[in-house]
Formats: C-alpha cells, structure tokens, sequence
C-alpha cells in the first residue's frame, strides 16, 4: 500500500467530516439543554422520525434488524452506510488481510501452536493474547533465521502477552512498565503459571481432540509466595521472562534495558518491539523508538484508549493522569507529515467516541446506558437552578439507583462531599423536569445511536495517520491489520512494520 493511496483515503475521510465535527464533539451531557438534536441531526432524518414511536421502530430497523428490504428510514440507513464507507474493515485496498500478510512475509501458520490454553484471564483477553502471542511468533521467525530476537513488551502490565511468549513459544522477553508494582505482580503471575504450564497445555491438546480432561484436583499446592527479594534473585538466573520498571519515551535506551536484565545481548541483536493495547501516547512513542533505534527491526502494536492521545495542534485539555501527561514529550496527533501540514485537530470527544464499538453494540442490541439520560436531565436542573455551577460539577460515576430521583439524590451527596457543593431540588422538581423531558430519553437513544456511527470513522484516521507515518519514514514494510474478532475486541487493529536487514 503506497503512501498517495493513504493519502487519499484520508482526504476522502477529512471531506466526508468537515461538516460534522461539531456533531462528534459535542458532549451528550448537553444533549437537551444544549438542544443537540435539533442542531446536529438532518433535517432530512428527523422528518423521518416524528414521533416516538418511529424513533423506536427507526432502531429496532436499522441498528437491531439491519433490514434493508423496504425504503422506511432510507435516510437513516443511507447515513449509516455513508459513515460505514470509510471503516477500515471496508478499506480492502488499504487494510492487509491476515492470510494476505501471511503470504507477503512468507510466514508459516503452525496449528500445533493454536492452543486456547485456559489460563488466569479472561475470554476476552485470552482470545487476544493467544492470536498476537502466535502471530509475533511468525513475525520473528520471518525476520530471523539464524539471529535471536529479543521482545520487548511496552505497556506490560500483568505480563499476559510476556508470559505467553516465553512459556509458550520460548522467546525471551522483557516486560516494561511504568509501575514497579506492575511488574512484580507480572513475575509472581509468571512463576504460578510455570508451575501449571505443562499441566494447561496438556489439558488444551486433550481438548483440541475433543477430549474432556478430567477435572483438577481441589487438593492443588498452595502457590508459592514471592517477595521483591526473591524475584531480584530469581531475575539473576537464566530466564526467559523477565521485567524492569521505566516510563517509556522516545530517548530511553532499549538495548541498555536489555542488557541489564539479558548480559548477552549486544548492539548487534535484534529486537521485537510489541504492545497489546497500548493506552495513548504510548502506542506512538512505541512507532517511533522503532524508527530512532536501529535495533528495532520488527514492531507489533495494538493501540487502545484513543481519548488519551495527545494532540499537539489542539487547546490544552483535561487529562486524567496528569502524571503521565507532565512526562510525555512528544504529541501523539498527528504523527504523518502529511496531517502534520494540515494542522489536524480531532478534539477529546471525538477521541473518547473513537472508542466505543459500533460492532458490539449493534451485536449485542446495546441500548444507551440510562445513566446518560439522567445526567442530561441533570445538566437541565443545574442550569435552570444552579447555572453558576455548571462548569465545576463533576459527576463521575453514580452506582445503585433505581429511578432519576435516587439518581440526583446520589448526586448531590457526592457534590456535597467532593466538591463542596450543596444542592437540591425538591421530588416536585426532579418529577416534573423527567415528565417534560419523557419523550426525549428516546430520541437520544437514536441520536446515540446515529453519533455512534461516527466512532470507526475516528479511528480510521488516527490509525491511518500512523500507518502513513511508517510509510513517509521509508518503511515498505509496514502494514494495517485486522487482528481480533471484532464482537471481542473492538480494538482489534495492529501496525506491523518491519526493517530490512540494510535499513
């Protein structure tokens, strides 16, 4: 995939968008007081939807049904499908098939290796960690025949990825993170899992014959305890996984980590840079540290957390960890030069919208979670009675409710004990504003639904920025790839990049 063909893509995408920025931007706190759907939604929708009981018909039809046999809702259904044309999935030219990427790399599929082993996660991230543990594998074994490749595993957190990689397919790995604690809980994980490997992969070779393994012993051994002193010592051996402490940025050293916890390695060998769901700038900074360091010869990232992207063209904006944010060097949008020309600016609420999974919801017929509702219905309380306060409340989350009422009670404490605050409305009030409202709550539900559309659109463009950016560096090799199930992991997208040995 050429560099002009992304390009175009893009320009594609920047033009279906322009004039809907607003409409991914704005926050659905302000959907009744700020009058979102008479701004934002066509004109040429909302004719189609009078009344509430064709916006519910107008869901069930075309998010639930996806029912294109009749032409009710046409408008509804030609805005999905105008927002569909630019996902990824539907990006053939430019997203490379797994089987594809398979046959321009040369790499061999071994099912002995396709083992759903049962291990201490969930089917979520096993589903993960087994498809990108087996296809790093392939990936080294293409780049290396005869040079051991070292991994290193950015954003390590429990060391699921790690540990898979080294018990399974014998890679050594080193795992970084930027917690301490992270990492000693990822090597006291690993050495339960050794004691247990031999034991899961048997059981897993039974099943894969349709063979029911017997069920495990209650009478286990209980597990060994590890303090940081017997993990330093247990790190002094020869082993395979191993994991250090360090906040990632574009100057660390990764051959000198390296060779703290591995002495063998040189300024020769050769690295596998990988990272299941790098949160934000992370995944970035891992696309450069590839670039920066020759010893980088192959990357593996997964991306995830969008809304924490930094953005080097926009105001500056909340960020939860500020920690974090006070560390981070570079930007992580735009990374193209060519979005770099533009000035491109996607803004936080479109970023957080970017991670949200069109597919899932539709799936699994997700209705709008209620409490989005009842925050809006709030938002109207407080302007009508509290306009002042509008910019300092913050809500967070509200747990164990049953109606709107416990929901603004539950509110109002947690202002009165957070933030100082003390407001409150009589029942009257509260009842009489979600009476006034009553109709609303479902065609928020359909303007959730149609503003959802938006979501891979997002993402297509923060991926596609990165994809771009390995190709303006010179890297041919580099390529877009649909990992995981889309249902499991809506994050499911990797950029693989490889140097040739000359690079």
């Amino acid at each position: 995939m050429s560099s002009s063909q992304i390009r175009a893509c893009l320009e594609e995408i920047l033009h279906f968008m322009q004039p809907h920025w607003e409409f991914v931007n704005c926050h659905m706190v302000s959907y009744l007081t700020e009058k979102h759907w008479q701004n934002y939604v066509p004109a040429e929708l909302k004719h189609e939807v009078p009344d509430v009981e064709s916006v519910q018909s107008c869901i069930e039809t075309v998010f639930w049904q996806n029912n294109d046999g009749d032409n009710k809702f046409s408008g509804v259904k030609q805005f999905v499908a105008n927002c569909r044309k630019y996902y990824l999935d539907k990006s053939t030219d430019i997203l490379t098939p797994m089987e594809q990427l398979n046959k321009a790399l040369g790499l061999v599929q071994d099912d002995a290796q396709n083992l759903t082993i049962k291990e201490f996660m969930s089917e979520k991230k096993r589903h993960e960690v087994e498809i990108t543990a087996a296809l790093i594998d392939r990936l080294i074994h293409s780049v290396s025949s005869n040079t051991e490749v070292y991994i290193v595993d950015a954003g390590d957190g429990k060391g699921y990825l790690s540990s898979r990689l080294a018990l399974q397919y014998k890679h050594r790995v080193l795992g970084i993170d930027f917690q301490e604690l992270n990492t000693e809980n990822a090597l006291q994980r690993n050495r339960k899992l050794e004691r247990v490997w031999n034991g899961l992969v048997k059981r897993a070779e039974l099943q894969q014959q349709g063979i029911t393994p017997k069920r495990r012993s209650k009478n286990v051994q209980k597990p060994a305890t590890f303090t940081p002193e017997t993990i330093a010592n247990a790190n002094e051996k020869d082993m395979l996984y191993k994991t250090t402490a360090a906040f990632i940025t574009t100057d660390l050293n990764i051959i000198q980590l390296l060779q703290q916890q591995f002495p063998q390695v040189t300024h020769t060998s050769a690295i596998c840079l990988t990272g299941l769901h790098t949160c934000g700038n992370l995944a970035t900074t891992c696309l450069r540290l590839f670039h920066e360091q020759p010893q980088c010869r192959l990357i593996c990232n997964i991306g995830c957390c969008y809304h924490l992207l930094q953005e080097e063209y926009a105001s500056p904006e909340f960020f939860e960890n500020e920690t974090i944010s006070a560390r981070q060097k570079t930007p992580g949008f735009p990374m193209s030069q060519f979005l770099r020309d533009k000035h491109l600016t996607l803004g936080r609420n479109a970023r957080m919208l970017a991670t949200q999974s069109f597919e899932r919801v539709t799936s699994e017929r997700s209705v709008m979670n209620t409490s989005l509702y009842y925050r809006a219905l709030l938002e109207v309380l407080i302007c009508d009675t509290a306009q002042e306060m509008r910019q300092k409340l913050q809500v967070g989350k509200v747990r164990k409710y049953a109606n709107f009422n416990e929901y603004v009670a539950l509110c109002c404490k947690k202002f009165a004990t957070t933030q100082n605050c003390n407001l409150h409305w009589d029942t009257a009030i509260v009842d009489n504003v979600q009476k006034q409202y009553a109709a609303d709550a479902h065609y928020m539900h359909l303007y959730y639904m149609l503003r959802m559309c938006f979501a891979q659109v997002i993402e297509s463009l923060i991926l596609l920025d990165r994809l771009l950016y390995l190709k303006e560096l010179g890297y041919a090799e580099s390529y877009l790839v649909a990992v995981f199930d889309a249902v499991i992991s809506p994050r499911r997208f990797g950029i693989i990049a490889l140097k040739s040995a000359a690079s």
